[in-house]
């Protein structure tokens, strides 16, 4: 334990943590507080005293109508696991008895449980959160934000718990924070709440953290082992980090996928908060982490001052944990680059985000490498930070506001010089579209729409169905971290993804425009942004002899899986046709009238449903114009997708989740979820697609795989999921290794674990040729699609020249980070790959195409594997 304090005091005061000032009196304190922990009793010791309210707040007078948790719960907060709903229920209850709280239900999760967020403020406040809201909309208005007296106006502190549901203390100390402010008598916390404005969020993640707490509070013995390998320590795939749908909740908030999203990013828009906590757990063999993170690892949008702010609240931390003999660290391991983060997306508005890492019991106590870790103890440290965040908001409550002005009339400063005057993307016609729409609105972004056809770029915008993203607005800075495609960095290290631009995500026509290229008059000047319904189609009333739908369309899959369960038979055009003046490209479906389960008149009102959704055509003529007759062998009936989705230990349970998601809620289609130590036991006749997410199938039957292929099955492969089926004899590809280097000097131990590092590809956006005449790439008008990677698995071009329907371009990199080394590894690499065996296909896809939920625009080349993988021709497959 001496040790690692030395080596903290070391990093913090000999210079190599620049955002720390270095003025004498804070070098103190900090020794002082180091000095403290070296003679200190050991961890252990305070960390086995019994929770208590002593244990975990100050000593001071509480008011007694208020109920303190114990009195609530029927056992004091560390004791067990607290539950969501009883979470819920004693925050209910504060908002009962206490005029210093009210609770706001903002969403709810996929199971149903409310999420919900406390403002916490003094009672006179209470009564004006309307008006203070107001000004602090006008704070962030450049226009208007000089007018404002900085010095009256409250702050802002938004403090968020545990949006990895297994990081259970979070929310626990959430329930002491609460409590504190609703009860505590003293002066300093009655001037608090005077000049604060407190949203508590007690938890980001319900629906994890009641599947962890179940499955911690049913291991838990009256004595208590700590051994590690215990039960209690080491719950169950897919563990209670995620949400419902297998999501990190953490990688959500700039794009908003998820429903317990939407209302938190609402909150904050409307508040425009000054600091945003962000308390997490991390390996239990750790100590403490806060920010600021390494220096090099910060999104170069994000200004300079936004570090040395968050690092001047550090020293609130450093100060209150040495006081209490906690052993921290900072400026390491972590970063702020991603902006869809917690800790990062505040960044980008104004609003510092900080981020807690506590060292993880997992249980109600473990064995750890720095000595016995209780629950209770890694309570009581989040809620230590929590009050010196309210203490450093507080006192910094003018620095903070000014900073948040600035930010956005710098910002405004900053747009007026770039070269780039705004963003043009296309089009509301198609749900990618109006989702990317919506992501804009919600994060306070200015779009208008466009009133004149453009040609940009060679890419043509039409009147009524473009946005318009201007760059000179107070959100300059968030709309650069959307649109902009990034692939230089100061760092080689990323801890998430190094690129996002989401209209490449989204999958939409869009491009940048240059001051010099604008022309005002394009611009609707009212700012009208009126969504129509996507078509609007008339309903037809006259029964035809078919109905065709055309190929394009995101929602396609959709309306094949629903009318494939409704029991109609539809069938795929395999060729190109024009029928009454309209052209239909190969993809598009063919719902004949006859043998049909359904009358003629029933037929067409059943399709009349889904005339909002997509071009559905009456034809009355079987006499086409072009192209294959309805009844020729060119228009391929399709079978309704049985799926079968291998789950459990050794799965990406992120991959799957994303699965689980796409087919369940935007596609509709059935999908049985299957661990794969019970793969031998499934009658496999049930079902005609296999999904393997990515991870690692050593346990599964490469026999009875192969028989389902043989048997005309289809199976389909996501990312590492590659190489078990290479190794297992089921797909025949091969992966291109980057060269190894050979140094002739030596070099510095202490840099390994940096070199290993920048070999990871952390997640880039490469562009793709598609051969849109491919069953799997019906549907795309483009043959240019960016498709995201976030492996070093590179799939050599197949020998045979068809196997491979979407391939990297020869300089494929449109955004992110990759190693030099590995960077010629992609260009020309195989994206897709298609083998088989007897009827049977296998389709491996080298990246991810339903990353996170919000990459739509390789959604349908996955759908199209399930929907369309059997009829893909024998002749075309990659063989031994």
């Amino acid at each position: 334990m001496h040790l690692i304090f030395l080596v903290f005091w070391k990093k913090s005061w000999m210079g190599l943590s620049p955002y720390f000032p270095q003025n004498l009196h804070t070098m103190s304190i900090f020794r002082l507080g180091c000095l403290a922990m070296l003679f200190a009793c050991p961890r252990w010791a305070v960390a086995q005293e019994k929770p208590s309210l002593h244990y975990y707040l100050p000593d001071i007078a509480y008011d007694p109508a208020i109920p303190a948790p114990a009195s609530y719960l029927g056992y004091e907060v560390g004791a067990w696991h607290v539950t969501h709903d009883q979470l819920v229920g004693y925050l209910r209850e504060l908002d009962r008895v206490s005029d210093r709280i009210s609770v706001r239900e903002y969403g709810r999760t996929h199971e149903q449980r409310p999420m919900l967020c406390l403002t916490i403020t003094a009672p006179e406040n209470q009564d004006q959160l309307e008006k203070i809201k107001g000004m602090r909309s006008l704070l962030v208005n450049p226009l208007s934000s000089d007018s404002l007296d900085l010095k009256n106006l409250p702050a802002v502190n938004y403090m968020g718990y545990s949006i990895h549901g297994n990081e259970a203390s979070g929310s626990n100390a959430a329930l002491l924070v609460a409590y504190y402010l609703a009860a505590a008598k003293t002066a300093e916390v009655q001037q608090l709440l005077e000049n604060t404005i407190i949203l508590l969020d007690p938890c980001f993640n319900p629906d994890g953290m009641q599947r962890f707490a179940t499955w911690v509070n049913s291991r838990r013995s009256q004595h208590t082992s700590p051994d590690p390998v215990g039960d209690e320590f080491n719950e169950p795939w897919p563990r209670g980090r995620f949400n419902h749908y297998f999501f990190d909740l953490n990688r959500d908030w700039l794009v908003a996928q998820q429903p317990e999203t939407p209302g938190r990013i609402a909150i904050f828009q409307d508040w425009h908060p000054n600091v945003l906590t962000d308390h997490h757990e991390m390996g239990s063999n750790s100590t403490f982490f806060f920010q600021p993170g390494v220096p090099s690892r910060v999104n170069p949008i994000t200004p300079i001052r936004n570090q040395e702010l968050t690092a001047k609240i550090g020293q609130y931390h450093a100060r209150m944990l040495s006081a209490h003999n906690v052993s921290f660290f900072t400026g390491e391991n972590y970063d702020d680059f991603y902006y869809g983060k917690g800790s990062t997306y505040p960044d980008a508005n104004g609003c510092m985000g900080i981020l807690f890492e506590q060292a993880s019991s997992r249980g109600s106590m473990q064995n750890t490498d720095n000595g016995l870790l209780t629950f209770p103890y890694t309570i009581r440290n989040q809620v230590f930070t929590s009050l010196s965040t309210l203490q450093a908001v507080g006192e910094m409550r003018v620095e903070l506001n000014e900073y948040l002005r600035d930010f956005y009339k710098t910002a405004v400063e900053e747009a007026r010089k770039d070269a780039v005057k705004g963003y043009l993307f296309a089009d509301n016609q198609d749900l990618p579209g109006r989702e990317l729409l919506h992501v804009l609105l919600r994060n306070g972004i200015i779009v208008k729409k466009v009133r004149e056809n453009l040609l940009v770029n060679g890419q043509t915008f039409t009147a009524h169905n473009t946005f318009w993203v201007p760059c000179e607005q107070a959100q300059y800075r968030l709309i650069r971290a959307i649109f902009e495609r990034p692939t230089a960095f100061r760092d080689s290290i990323f801890y998430d993804i190094s690129a996002w631009t989401l209209p490449d995500a989204f999958g939409v026509v869009w491009a940048p425009m240059l001051i010099k290229d604008f022309n005002p008059r394009w611009v609707d000047p009212l700012g009208r942004l009126v969504l129509s319904i996507p078509y609007a189609l008339t309903v037809y009333t006259k029964p035809a002899p078919a109905y065709v739908l055309h190929a394009e369309g995101y929602e396609l899959p959709q309306v094949l899986a629903s009318l494939q369960s409704a029991g109609l038979r539809v069938k795929v055009a395999t060729e190109p046709f024009e029928v009454e003046d309209q052209h239909f490209a190969a993809g598009s479906l063919l719902i004949p009238a006859e043998n049909q389960p359904l009358d003629a008149t029933a037929l067409l009102n059943k399709l009349n449903e889904y005339a909002l959704k997509l071009r559905i055509y009456p034809i009355y003529s079987g006499q086409v114009s072009s192209g294959p007759e309805f009844g020729s062998e060119s228009f391929r009936p399709l079978r309704l997708p049985k799926v079968l989705m291998l789950t459990g230990p050794g799965v990406n349970a992120e991959s799957a989740g994303e699965i689980w998601h796409l087919l369940d809620t935007r596609y509709g289609l059935p999908v049985t979820m299957v661990e794969s130590s019970r793969f031998g036991s499934v009658n496999l006749s049930q079902y005609n697609t296999i999904i393997l997410p990515e991870g690692r199938f050593s346990s599964l039957s490469a026999d009875r795989l192969r028989q389902f292929v043989t048997d005309g099955g289809t199976v389909v492969g996501l990312g590492s999921a590659l190489r078990w089926l290479k190794t297992a004899g089921l797909l025949s590809v091969e992966f291109r290794q980057a060269p190894a280097t050979t140094l002739s000097t030596r070099l510095e131990y202490d840099g390994l674990e940096e070199t290993r590092s920048a070999l990871r590809m952390p997640g880039s956006i490469f562009e793709a040729e598609l051969d849109l005449t491919h069953p799997l790439c019906y549907g795309y008008v483009r043959s240019r699609l960016p498709m995201f990677l976030s492996d070093t698995l590179f799939v050599a071009p197949p020998k045979n020249p068809y196997a491979a329907p979407a391939t990297f371009t020869e300089q494929p990199l449109l955004a992110g980070y990759i190693h030099p080394k590995q960077k010629p590894m992609v260009a020309q690499s195989a994206a897709i790959l298609v083998g088989g065996a007897g009827k049977g296909r296998i389709i491996g896809f080298a990246g991810d195409p339903n990353f996170r939920a919000f990459w739509y625009g390789t959604n349908r080349l996955f759908a199209n594997a399930i929907f369309f993988g059997n009829i893909i021709d024998e002749e075309s497959m990659e063989k031994e």
